[in-house]
């Protein structure tokens, strides 16, 4: 059995690395949408701005199935496809945003706590369960493929929630006189 802090550390470094993001998102997104307005960019900058509110909302929804496989993790002893699969995404999910900071070459929310807390967890964790023997379910790739989708889903969803904007209606029928 894999020592705890594999699974459930999975829950522990991806909610500090979302504490990071959560906290500096809603101001580097205003920023760099009046950048981009500046620019001439203003489609692009409504596109990029977060509101408090959204990114919150948009962390909380990306939570769920992370506190899932991690709780699915502990059970299995890691053996988990789900686990195992937010484990790969999780890590591979730094390179993302080393990435973006240096296309942006500057700080983007998430840099800091991406190399050592992202990677280097995701890093020790896989190898406890490479120590410790539990086989690698193939399944995993795909539902690390899934969890990296949903992100971004998670964050349009939030900003209707938070925007009062609930998608199209339906025409209502007016009184007749």
């Amino acid at each position: 059995m894999p020592a705890r802090w594999a699974t459930w550390g999975l829950l522990g470094a991806w909610s500090l690395h979302d504490l990071e993001e959560g906290v500096t998102m809603p101001g580097w997104t205003a920023r760099t949408a009046e950048a981009l307005d500046r620019r001439g960019l203003a489609a692009v900058g409504r596109l990029v701005r977060r509101s408090r509110a959204e990114v919150w909302t948009a962390i909380g929804l990306v939570c769920v199935p992370f506190a899932i496989a991690a709780a699915e993790g502990a059970r299995t002893a890691g053996r988990s496809a789900l686990y195992q699969g937010a484990l790969l995404g999780y890590g591979l999910h730094a390179i993302t945003h080393v990435g973006s900071s240096i296309a942006w070459r500057g700080y983007t929310p998430g840099v800091a706590t991406a190399p050592v807390l992202v990677a280097g967890f995701s890093i020790a964790a896989a190898g406890e369960l490479l120590r410790r023997r539990v086989p690698l379910r193939p399944a995993a790739t795909g539902i690390a493929v899934a969890l990296g989708a949903w992100v971004p889903l998670a964050h349009v969803v939030a900003r209707r929630w938070t925007s009062g904007d609930r998608g199209p209606r339906l025409p209502t029928r007016r009184p007749r006189p």
